[in-house]
């Protein structure tokens, strides 16, 4: 994956996409982030432009090939954003990168209840395609676009199914919380989430966490007010070389 890196950027988002999506479309939010923000979709083995590759079944698989594919740009100072399954991926890609000493400034998550908290809805990865697929549709899980193709949803029905089952034998075994900040995004409207779940993350980080509810359903991410508020939260980072001159002379960095 090759990533070409302008010497103005300041922050690069790398985004997760939600179960058995593509990351192709959050190339899309190009035009919401403050400027100096380069935004790099992750594209997972078996999703989108990658369909024909082997599937990824185990997390801790999905994690290294997460890093991977991140690459030597990880050394600059860079975010991560998923959205439901993404936000998974993202949280424990984090708690890996941490590990290792290299953490993003920010950790943003959408669409998804903490990871600490039990699953908040009944398991599905287990039942036939029919059964698999109307249990999706009742959650508002799938966009209705995909709904509306038959032919299509059958493409995408392993990699839903796969990332699905990840979710859903997912066990949160992390006592020490994180040192970096976590905003939230939620639709008040998604039955996949609820405000106390959203909420709950707050407690998987020691430093600040705040929460963005929006008037939407599971599926927010082109919606004007979640792009607004997404600007909003990456320009409280600023780029390293806005500083803010104190009384002794001396600079104070921008809240991250």
């Amino acid at each position: 994956m090759t990533q070409v890196f302008n010497p103005e950027t300041w922050l690069t988002l790398y985004c997760l996409p939600h179960a058995g999506g593509s990351a192709q479309p959050y190339g899309r939010l190009e035009t919401a982030v403050p400027q100096g923000v380069r935004v790099v979709p992750l594209e997972l083995p078996g999703h989108g432009t990658r369909l024909r590759q082997r599937l990824l079944r185990d997390m801790g698989q999905v994690v290294t090939e997460v890093i991977r594919l991140m690459g030597e740009d990880q050394g600059r100072p860079f975010a991560l954003f998923g959205h439901s399954f993404g936000a998974l991926v993202a949280y424990e890609t984090t708690r890996r990168l941490e590990q290792l000493g290299t953490p993003p400034e920010l950790l943003l998550v959408s669409g998804r209840n903490s990871p600490a908290w039990p699953l908040s809805h009944e398991a599905l990865h287990m039942l036939p395609d029919p059964l698999f697929t109307a249990g999706l549709s009742r959650m508002g899980g799938i966009p209705q676009s995909l709904l509306a193709s038959p032919s299509v949803l059958q493409v995408y029905l392993p990699s839903l199914r796969a990332d699905l089952q990840m979710v859903e034998t997912y066990a949160h075994t992390h006592s020490d919380p994180l040192d970096l900040p976590i905003a939230a995004f939620a639709g008040l409207q998604d039955r996949l989430t609820d405000q106390a779940g959203m909420e709950a993350w707050a407690e998987l980080t020691e430093r600040p966490f705040d929460l963005t509810l929006l008037r939407e359903g599971h599926f927010f991410l082109d919606e004007p007010e979640f792009r607004t508020a997404l600007a909003d939260r990456l320009g409280r980072i600023g780029p390293p070389a806005v500083l803010t001159p104190t009384e002794s002379g001396s600079s104070a960095e921008p809240e991250r």
